[in-house]
Parts: C-alpha cells; sequence; structure tokens
C-alpha cells in the first residue's frame, strides 16, 4: 500500500474534514502506484491519519475515504455510504422531484464522484480515473439498491482525454440497462423536463439550482422576467408555473436554447406564445444586457445565472469584477421595485467577496438596493468543507 508524506499543517486540516492531498503537497520524493491504489497516511507521530483513492495522473494526487480510523475500504463500506445518501433524499418524491443528486462527491463519502438520478435512469459522471477498479461494485451497488432501467458514465474534460480510461471506458457509455431510444423526462416541483444525458453538460441539468427555481416560481406572479444564461430553460418554465406575463431567455448556445423551447412546450402543451410572451436571444449575456440597457428596457424581475467565471484559483478577481460587471447591468435594466437575482457556481469566489461584488455593482448604476434573500445548494447537495459550498446567490429588490 502507497504510504504518503505530508507536512503537520495539512495534517490538522485533514483532522477536520479537508478531503484531498494535493501533487505539491505530497513530500514523499518518489511514489509507485496508479489509479485507484489505496494510500495511506500517517501523522507525525507515526499513527494513521487517512486513507484514500491515490491518481498519479490528477493534480489532486489523494482523495481521502477515511480519517482518523481506519476501514475496509469494501463493498460493505460504498453500501453503507449509499444507502445513507439514499436515506437523505427520501423526502424529494413527497415534493414531486424524480429528478436529483444521489451522491454529491465528497460530501457523501465519494469523492471524485457524481450520480444524479432522472426517473428511471441514472447518470454516474468521474472527475478520477481512481474509481475506475472500482466500477464493477458500484454498478452491482446501483442495480440492487435503486429501481432504474439504465445508468449512463460521463466523465470530466480531463478524464476523457485520460488514455487509462479511454481504454475501457467511454464518454457517454452505457454501464447497465436498456438503450435509450426515446426522450428521458423527469420531474422537478412536480414540473416535467427533458434531458440530453448523453451530451448535455454535467450530467445533463442543472440540478443544485431546485430550490432558487422554486423562490423564482413564487416571485414571478404578473411579472416581466428576463433570463440570462437561460441554458436548458428551467428558470423560464419555472417563471411561466408561477404565472409571469412574459420571459425573455438570453443564451450564446443554439443548442441549449432549442432545448429550453422543447421544455416550454413540454409544460405548456396547449398554448401557443406570442413573440412578445416567450422570446430568445442568441447572444452573449454580457452584450445583450448591455443592448437591452440602451435600449431602456426594464423588466420586473431579472435572473442571472452565468456559467463559472473562475474555474482556477488565479482568476478569482477576474470573476469578480465580472459579477460586479454583470450586476452593474443587470441592475440597469430591473424596474424600479423588481428584483435582480445573481448567482455564482464558482468555487474559488468565497461567498462574502461574490455578495460584496453583486452590491458593488449595483451601487455603481447610482440605484438603492434592498437585499430580500440569500441562496444555496438544493438540499440534495450537501456540503461538509469549505469548497464544497460552491453555489451562492442572492434576490436584490432595486430601488
Amino acid at each position: 500500500m502507497i504510504r504518503i508524506k505530508i507536512s503537520k499543517t495539512l495534517e490538522q486540516k485533514i483532522r477536520l474534514g479537508y478531503p484531498w492531498i494535493f501533487d505539491y503537497q505530497v513530500q514523499n520524493e518518489k511514489i509507485g502506484g496508479k489509479a485507484g491504489d489505496l494510500a495511506v497516511v500517517y501523522d507525525s507521530k507515526n499513527r494513521f491519519l487517512a486513507i484514500g483513492l491515490y491518481d498519479p495522473e490528477s493534480k489532486i494526487r489523494l482523495r481521502i475515504l477515511k480519517t482518523l480510523n481506519p476501514v475496509a475500504i469494501d463493498s460493505n463500506l460504498f453500501k453503507e455510504r449509499f444507502d445513507r445518501a439514499i436515506q437523505l433524499r427520501k423526502f424529494l418524491s413527497l415534493e414531486g422531484t424524480t429528478g436529483y443528486r444521489l451522491i454529491n462527491g465528497e460530501n457523501d463519502g465519494f469523492p471524485g464522484l457524481v450520480l444524479d438520478r432522472y426517473e428511471s435512469t441514472i447518470v454516474l459522471k468521474l472527475y478520477t480515473s481512481a474509481w475506475i477498479p472500482y466500477l464493477d461494485i458500484l454498478i452491482r451497488l446501483f442495480k440492487t439498491q435503486l429501481s432504474v432501467e439504465r445508468c449512463v458514465l460521463r466523465q470530466s474534460r480531463k478524464l476523457t482525454e485520460s488514455k487509462i480510461i479511454s481504454k475501457k471506458y467511454s464518454e457517454g457509455q452505457l454501464l447497465f440497462g436498456s438503450k435509450i431510444s426515446e426522450p428521458i423526462y423527469f420531474k422537478e416541483n412536480g414540473i416535467s423536463f427533458v434531458v440530453d444525458v448523453i451530451s448535455g453538460q454535467k450530467t445533463g441539468f442543472y440540478l443544485d439550482q431546485r430550490d432558487n427555481r422554486q423562490k423564482i416560481r413564487l416571485l414571478s406572479k404578473g411579472k416581466s422576467v428576463l433570463n440570462v444564461f437561460s441554458y436548458t430553460g428551467a428558470f423560464s418554465v419555472y417563471a411561466f408555473a408561477g404565472g409571469a406575463n412574459s420571459v425573455l431567455e438570453i443564451d450564446s448556445n443554439p443548442i441549449a436554447l432549442a432545448a429550453s423551447r422543447k421544455n416550454i412546450r413540454l409544460y405548456f402543451q396547449n398554448r401557443n406564445f406570442l413573440s412578445e410572451e416567450f422570446d430568445q436571444i442568441k447572444a452573449d449575456g454580457f452584450d445583450a444586457l448591455s443592448n437591452l440597457g440602451l435600449g431602456k428596457k426594464r423588466y420586473d424581475l431579472v435572473i442571472l445565472d452565468p456559467p463559472a467565471f473562475a474555474r482556477r484559483k488565479k482568476q478569482t478577481k477576474a470573476a469578480l469584477n465580472a459579477y460586479k460587471k454583470l450586476a452593474q447591468a443587470g441592475a440597469k435594466v430591473t424596474k424600479s421595485g423588481g428584483i435582480l437575482f445573481t448567482a455564482s457556481c464558482s468555487v474559488h469566489v468565497q461567498t462574502d467577496r461574490f455578495y460584496e461584488a453583486v452590491f458593488s455593482g449595483i451601487r455603481s448604476t447610482g440605484r438603492g438596493y434592498k437585499e430580500i434573500g440569500r441562496a444555496g445548494h438544493a438540499k440534495d447537495h450537501p456540503f461538509t468543507f469549505r469548497e464544497g459550498e460552491y453555489l451562492k446567490g442572492i434576490f436584490c429588490e432595486i430601488a
């Protein structure tokens, strides 16, 4: 078994639940081993500290499975953790939700692994090839613990490019079950959606915003809504479900805009929308907001849910400037007394700094604002360490 040596400072961090050891933190000069091998960390007094999955190809060299007390890393451990994850999400069926996250990576004890459910289809997404040796165990576990028709494998971009995983597994591969021969549907708070689990972003849908979409639904009655970075239109469907008078979507991806139209038609099968009720603009979000502002367009409810602006720590400053600029542009097109909702999914942008960037952007327009609520992850996306709490959002009433 691989033995990894780390600093005393990092030892304390791991005792408190931090789940990663990066390549630059490993003090051993040479380590053998391959992805999926188990590696053990002992503290400075030669006491067991942690055990985890080793990955020589990843910057995260070790993804920790257990700290302080050693355990056998086997099917029994994975079953215990998976059963606990299932129990934590049992309430969702009572809310009319059949699309949700079953395993939220490190936060459910499966570091580098995500499992999402869309009714009878589950999608397993891997962020490390260290899980490849355990796939047979996981597949058996999913088959016995879940009543589903199929499981689809998705991989992170880095993993797709890896020579190790491509030998046996491919992006979008069916791990078990019947082939996908028709659209896959699921429900969220009683609202039906269609999802592309093979080529859609993430596992096909952004499930983490479910609770925030429900808040938009409750705020939308009689409102004109602007949905920027609309992707597959989930916020738009919720707005219409809440009684919005009109929705304008902005996104640069024509495939996403087409998917949004499908979701709108799915919910309103017998309604033909006029262009003044539902319209789309294919454009960069910042450019479109600028043009709307110059055209003196104003909306009762503005939704800004952009992709991550900071994918690396060194991009944090630029990301904060982008959030400020976005909030400024959003405030300019929000009616007096209207509501601006803006969110960030950038793990490297700390929550307080994001909120301040938003406030600064609004203030720069010369308009006042009142904070009416803060938002975060849906309940099926628990977090157990700071980096696991990536999603934050805020609702502001613009004066």
